[in-house]
């Protein structure tokens, strides 16, 4: 008997109930009349930020930022080429020109060089990596410079040309003396323009970070790219609040989302509705445009006037009940926020 009567309490406690007057009640929630949903642009990590549920942001603040691939300088020099652009499919720019930009090295000249012309010691017969030496051209001796190894294999060696004039493709000997002495002499070589360095990369370009004839060094940021599956009109890993008002998060630090996952909502604070859930054997009383009272846990000393704007369509079942989502307009100077709760009052 105690457990009947238990269950017949909670059926008299469910989300619409009636006065001794007649009048219905229905449970409500305040809700923003607009939120705006915020997705991750694209499939990444989002960097650190400092925002908490309930904040408070202004229209076009810093609310996440998505971290980016970098790709960086291989080497010093100038970049000659830059094919790849803002909006770009690194994956299209590759498949079409085999490089995102192509960087003309700092001192691109060399010699290919062999020990052919050597003075006839043991010890000039063998190079080092690192080696500093000393060059002169064969058909002008006055034209001199200097050089450094750079690699040495079994079929000779590489001089990166460090100092002086050459054109190309001219013959030079090599020697360890700066007064280019013959006991000095360790070889002979061509000279040759090196191939531009090209860059590579995979990813959606958000960013060029240089332009075609800009100096760079090694280690210099070229590009920011975002993973592939980026819309191409995205311009930037920045997002940004579309309007001021209350932060719910739905994401942390550090996380790897995907493209489209929400990671926030924003709830404007200037416009707020309430959403009461009326039993559908009280949907009768209620019509859009109508009238209806409620009153709020906060004041409830306090009628507050609204008006009928929505009647869901769709029910919500709910222990052996459907319920529909009502919603109301508010006309109030009191400060009501989301989630608050109230009881709405219909005929």
């Amino acid at each position: 008997m105690k457990k009947l009567l238990a269950i017949l309490l909670v059926a008299l406690m469910l989300p619409a109930a009636s006065m001794a007057d007649g009048t219905v009640t229905a449970n409500a929630v305040a809700q923003s009349a607009s939120a705006y949903q915020i997705v991750a642009p694209y499939s990444g990590v989002l960097k650190p930020f400092e925002w908490e549920t309930g904040d408070v942001i202004d229209e076009g603040e810093l609310l996440f930022e998505m971290d980016t691939l970098k790709i960086y300088a291989p080497v010093d020099g100038t970049v000659r080429a830059l094919f790849a652009q803002e909006g770009d499919q690194a994956a299209n720019v590759l498949g079409q020109y085999g490089m995102l930009a192509a960087i003309e090295k700092a001192k691109p000249m060399v010699v290919n060089a062999t020990s052919y012309g050597a003075y006839n010691k043991a010890e000039n017969k063998l190079v080092h990596v690192g080696e500093n030496i000393y060059l002169e051209e064969i058909n002008d001796r006055d034209n001199e410079g200097t050089g450094r190894i750079v690699a040495v294999d079994s079929a000779g060696y590489l001089v990166e040309v460090t100092g002086g004039k050459f054109d190309d493709n001219v013959s030079v000997e090599i020697y360890r003396d700066p007064d280019c002495g013959t006991k000095s002499c360790i070889g002979s070589g061509r000279t040759d323009i090196t191939v531009e360095t090209p860059v590579t990369g995979s990813g959606y370009v958000l960013r060029a970070a240089v332009h075609e004839g800009d100096i760079v060094e090694k280690g210099d940021l070229l590009f920011e790219m975002a993973s592939q599956d980026a819309d191409n009109t995205l311009r930037s890993a920045q997002i940004t609040a579309p309007a001021t008002g209350a932060v719910e998060l739905s994401a942390a630090s550090g996380m790897q989302v995907y493209k489209g996952q929400v990671l926030a909502k924003i709830h404007d604070l200037s416009a707020i509705d309430v959403v009461a859930s009326v039993d559908e054997m009280d949907l009768d009383r209620v019509s859009v445009g109508e009238s209806v009272t409620l009153v709020f846990d906060r004041y409830p000393e306090e009628d507050v006037h609204g008006t009928v704007t929505e009647i869901s369509r769709i029910g919500v079942p709910r222990q052996n009940a459907t319920y529909y989502n009502v919603t109301i307009s508010l006309m109030t100077n009191l400060e009501v926020l989301p989630g608050m709760n109230a009881v709405v009052h219909l005929k």
